[in-house]
């Protein structure tokens, strides 16, 4: 629709209606006193239509007051109709009052209520103020009046809101009267419409045909409907406007000055800007066509001298001037002689600039090229070639077959552009544009930045689409400032979505791996910020001038995504690398110094442990190194070095990506040496020695005696028993060494030390640690040996190990029992030499472990055989009378200590079925014996552990013992009592806790298999989850259990035990090496 169509339209149905119904509250008082009418609407369907409404309203009075004249034409005709009198109005109506009168009802009073209409149509003619109409509305006279006629005609009510309406439409499907005279002008001839403007006659005719219009479609409008039933035509609407007209005398002039008000609401100005600023060329359109320059006339209202306005436009200041400012105005003059008027008017400032202001800080991004870049390049040579390829693919984009990629954008400047610019030109350089700016950064040498930075199409076609914006400098500089940021506080699109990221915790940063609609979301994201920035970046400014919006940015790049091949692959390969331009490591140092532990943040934020696999890639093999970015230096080793390496784990599979790499130093300290963990070797003694107790009294005596038998050996008669170790290690003293009393304080260091299971007041502890003469001792045989820092605690440690990665001859005992199966269990524990075979190899492991443990290569150093060392044992076991018995008795207490119930429980609780497990393994039923000690005689014990109370019995206690028959080939031992508890229909809350933590052993043993037979790594890490997941649900099941907290914790740290053991598990299989 063109300017005069639409400036017809509107204006016409505006200017009409003040004039034939008088409804619009001008005056000369404040505008937003009298505009106020969404408060009429106080339906909710009335909110769209009164906002529009007022909306419409305050822009056309601000329009209005620019024309001092023109407003007081509308003053003037709103007087008028205000000044008519009650028996002037009478006649007026009386076309329509006669087809009210003839219709309604015989109980209504007739003069009552033409009286009210007659009031009603004088007090709505001479509203001026919002707090008027709000008396109308509630005024309970008129009320009565609208009331009497919609119940007349069958209809609920009748209000004001109504009338809204049916003049301006609803905002949506209901056009209104106005929207209907639109519509039927639409189409119009230019010289018919441009003959509407002070042609009273044909204005009116033009309006009575939308009345009529909108009297048809009574189901939309309730005021059709009601005037459909009274028979009043649009004939009769005629004879209305005719008859008020004929009594008005400012009718004209107002419908003239209010079609110059409306044509002011709709335009805009466009301004070209010269490069030095001195020169404003500006061009005005109106609902977004632009208006012919011969029929506008530009001047100056007021401003600075050095400010001169030309009639066609042009604006400037002189050469020198700085800056100036001046109020201009355009007049539209009408071409076919129905008048003129001011359509814009405002305050301009022109201020002379030395040239481009912004500049792209291109050193300090190319050291961010360079550095995203290095990290390129020391991944995966595939994530090379992905990104190679992707910037060739770009490159290759063809400028004809490939141009319709940014029509979301485009189709957003063109219209904005002038007429003189040539379109196809401009669009093809900014295709080209876009084209090298996309693909310079995935060029590691960015060598086409200041090519693009000086390319003057480039810079022409920037100034020119900003021009259309409302600013002409521009430079190419902003472009790529709004894209990569200064560097400060301007942060570009790339900084911006690294504030995205750094505020991501780890599983949404992690989720962006791999997946590239996360990716896209976050680029469109920071791309949406930007944009509202519009005071930080000309660009913002620019773009939203010119009604570019997300949208159409997102709509663009999904454009470009579905043309190229390789951007999925590059982008990954880019997020890596980002990732690892980006990580930064922290290390937690034992206070020895021989073992760091890594962890990574990648923009500040941890990542999880269980994402991350730590390799070394190379350096000395006295480095070792966990996947779970444990870092060791071999004992004994005062420094190495090694390069480590963490990949992560890509969630949505494919290879592992190396997002961090170091070379890293391990220096041991040397004034400590390796340290004995006296705190929980106590805690594991008191526990055995717990369980000996409950063993009863013989077992206690048994281990006594021993004690006593070996702490009364003498150096001097039984020094005999150490000679297959101390034969080679006298070899090798110097000769200015008391051998004699080497050995005999060696000797008595070996029974100390061998004594402390049999401690069990666990007093001897720290007298052997602190020794002086064992400290001594231990001195020279490491000088002999070619050692350092060897210590009483390298002697305890291999023993009983440091509760880390050495677990010394205790653990390895414990590690080979574990490893068990029942059948093996059973057959070892029946066995009279079983025990002694697995400390034999459990002792010759751990010595042949010259890297774990620095007893182990002092002894070796010194030509001391494994094999010498089972000797030495065997030498002492023969020698001690005790040694049989009190090693039956430890055991029976060891094997309690870490024996484990299970109850199944069947015939609603009335059935206990128990089984035991020690060290995870579960106790062969016919190894077993159980009996009943005590309790109610309903509660029965068979020796197969199945314990049951009648059904007729609510409920039986008792203390129920197992009993491990033929221990290592003599009597049998208690290794488990308990007392429990059978309530007829009612599960015992530690039985259950029992069944949840043997759930969790079978989900886990079912994992394993799973885990075994996984082809894919990726499969293989989703397994972790599962473990993790196992683990939580058993802590939550175990938590709802009504139970002592002892109870539950105790179930809790199995709970954890076993998870981290399968994790472990896992992720050593998970290494190649």
């Amino acid at each position: 629709m063109s300017l005069r169509k639409k400036a017809t339209v509107s204006a016409l149905v505006l200017s009409m209606l003040t004039a034939s119904v008088g409804i619009l509250p001008f005056s000369t008082k404040g505008p937003m006193e009298k505009l106020s009418l969404i408060q009429m609407a106080n339906a909710a369907e009335m909110e769209q239509s009164s906002g529009s409404f007022r909306e419409r309203l305050s822009e056309l009075y601000a329009a209005l007051a620019i024309d001092p004249e023109g407003l007081q034409d509308v003053i003037n005709l709103r007087e008028e109709i205000t000044r008519l009198q009650f028996v002037e109005v009478q006649p007026l109506i009386s076309p329509i009052w006669s087809k009210v009168n003839a219709r309604l009802p015989e109980t209504v009073d007739r003069k009552e209520l033409r009286e009210g209409l007659i009031h009603l149509f004088k007090t709505v003619s001479t509203i001026q103020t919002m707090s008027e109409l709000e008396e109308l509305r509630s005024n309970p006279e008129f009320n009565a009046t609208l009331r009497m006629i919609a119940a007349a005609f069958g209809h609920e009510d009748l209000s004001v809101d109504d009338f809204i309406v049916f003049l301006f439409g609803d905002g949506g499907s209901r056009l209104g009267l106005e929207g209907t005279v639109a519509s039927t002008l639409e189409n119009m001839p230019l010289t018919q419409l441009a003959g509407l403007i002070g042609n009273r006659q044909a204005a009116t005719e033009i309006l009575l045909q939308a009345v009529d219009k909108l009297l048809e479609e009574n189901d939309a409008y309730r005021i059709s409907s009601i005037l459909k039933e009274m028979d009043i035509s649009s004939q009769d609407i005629r004879s209305l406007l005719t008859s008020l007209q004929g009594k008005l005398q400012y009718d004209d002039q107002a419908i003239h000055a209010m079609i110059m008000a409306y044509v002011r609401t709709t335009v805009e100005a466009t301004a070209q800007i010269s490069e030095d600023g001195r020169q404003h060329i500006y061009s005005l359109n109106a609902f977004g066509i632009e208006i012919p320059a011969f029929i506008l006339q530009w001047s100056k209202v007021s401003g600075d001298a050095a400010v001169s306005v030309s009639s066609n436009g042009v604006v400037t200041i002189p050469e020198g001037a700085g800056s100036g400012s001046a109020v201009i105005q355009a007049e539209l003059a009408n071409p076919y002689g129905s008048g003129s008027g001011v359509i814009f008017q405002k305050e301009v400032t022109l201020r002379e600039t030395s040239g481009e202001e912004t500049v792209f800080p291109s050193e300090q991004f190319l050291e961010r090229m360079n550095k995203l870049h290095a990290a390129l390049a020391a991944g995966d040579p595939t994530d090379i070639q992905d990104v190679r390829n992707l910037r060739d693919e770009i490159a290759g984009l063809d400028p004809v077959l490939d141009e319709a990629l940014i029509d979301p954008v485009w189709n957003k400047i063109a219209p904005k552009l002038p007429s003189t610019v040539d379109q196809a030109e401009l669009k093809a350089n900014l295709f080209q544009m876009i084209k090298e700016v996309g693909s310079f950064q995935y060029d590691p040498t960015a060598s086409e930045l200041e090519a693009i930075r000086s390319n003057p199409k480039f810079r022409s076609t920037l100034k020119t689409i900003a021009a259309a914006g409302g600013d002409s400098q521009i430079v190419m500089d902003d472009f790529l400032l709004f894209m990569f940021g200064d560097g400060g506080s301007r942060k570009g699109i790339e900084g911006t979505i690294r504030d995205l990221l750094v505020n991501m915790n780890a599983a949404e940063l992690l989720g962006l791996l791999g997946n590239n609609e996360a990716i896209t979301a976050v680029l469109l994201q920071a791309t949406e910020q930007l944009l509202s920035e519009t005071d930080e970046y000309k660009f913002s400014s620019i773009l939203e001038k010119l009604e570019v919006t997300p949208q159409d940015l997102r709509s663009t790049v999904l454009n470009y995504q579905v043309r190229l091949q390789y951007d999925v692959p590059a982008i990954h390969a880019m997020a890596v690398a980002y990732m690892r331009s980006e990580s930064t490591e922290r290390v937690d140092v034992s206070e020895d110094g021989r073992q760091h532990i890594y962890s990574l943040k990648v923009f500040g934020v941890d990542v999880p442990a269980i994402a991350l696999k730590w390799v070394k890639v190379s350096g000395s093999d006295d480095i070792e190194v966990l996947p779970n970015g444990t870092v060791t230096l071999a004992p004994r080793v005062p420094s190495a070095s090694a390069v480590i390496q963490a990949q992560l784990f890509n969630p949505y599979g494919g290879n592992a990506k190396v997002i961090f790499e170091k070379e890293v130093t391990l220096t041991a300290s040397t004034e400590e040496g390796n340290i004995f963990p006296v705190e929980q070797f106590l805690e594991r003694m008191e526990k055995l020695h717990a369980a000996l107790q409950a063993n009863g009294s013989s077992d206690v005596r048994d281990v006594r005696r021993l004690r006593d038998e070996i702490n009364s050996l003498s150096a001097t008669k039984d020094a005999a028993l150490i000679n297959q170790i101390w034969k080679p290690i006298a070899e090798r003293l110097p000769d200015s060494i008391d051998k004699n009393e080497v050995k005999k304080n060696l000797f008595e260091l070996i029974t100390s030390v061998g004594s402390l299971p049999y401690d069990l007041e666990g007093s001897q502890l720290e007298a052997i640690r602190t020794n002086p003469d064992f400290v001594a001792t231990m001195g020279i045989i490491a000088e002999a040996a070619g050692v350092s820092n060897l210590s009483i605690d390298d002697f305890l440690i291999l023993l009983y190990g440091d509760n880390g990665e050495h677990s010394g001859v205790e653990g390895a005992i414990r590690n080979t029992i574990s490893n068990m199966n029942s059948k093996e269990l059973a057959a070892f524990l029946k066995n009279k030499n079983g025990l002694d075979r697995v400390k034999e190899a459990a002792l010759e492991a751990v010595l042949s472990d010259r890297n774990g443990y620095a007893l182990s290569e002092a002894l070796f150093n010194l030509g001391v055989k494994p094999k010498a060392a089972t000797s030495l044992v065997q030498n002492f076991k023969t020698r001690l009378r005790y040694d049989v018995p009190a090693v039956r008795a430890i055991s029976a207490a060891f094997i309690s200590s870490e024996t484990e119930s299970k109850a199944e429980i069947t015939q609603n609780g009335r059935q206990h079925v128990y089984t035991l497990t020690f060290l995870g393994v579960e106790l062969p039923s016919s190894a077993l014996k159980w009996k009943k000690v005590s309790g109610s005689k309903e509660v029965k014990v068979t020796s197969n552990g199945k314990v049951t109370i009648d059904k007729k019995v609510q409920k039986g206690t008792a203390i129920i013992q197992a009993t491990l028959v033929n221990l290592f080939g003599g009597n049998s031992k208690v290794i488990f009592t308990q007392e429990i508890t059978l309530t007829n229909g009612v599960v015992d809350p530690e039985v259950q806790i029992q069944n949840i933590v043997h759930s969790l052993q079978g989900k886990l043993a079912e994992i394993k298999i799973r885990f075994d037979s996984a082809t894919i790594d990726a499969e293989k890490v989703q397994l972790i989850m599962e473990v993790v997941q196992a683990g939580n649900d058993s802590f939550d099941r175990i938590n709802e259990i009504d139970a002592s907290k002892a109870v539950k914790n105790k179930a809790i740290n199995n709970v954890k035990k076993q998870v981290n053991k399968m994790m472990d598990y896992i992720l050593q299989n998970l290494l190649k090496f």
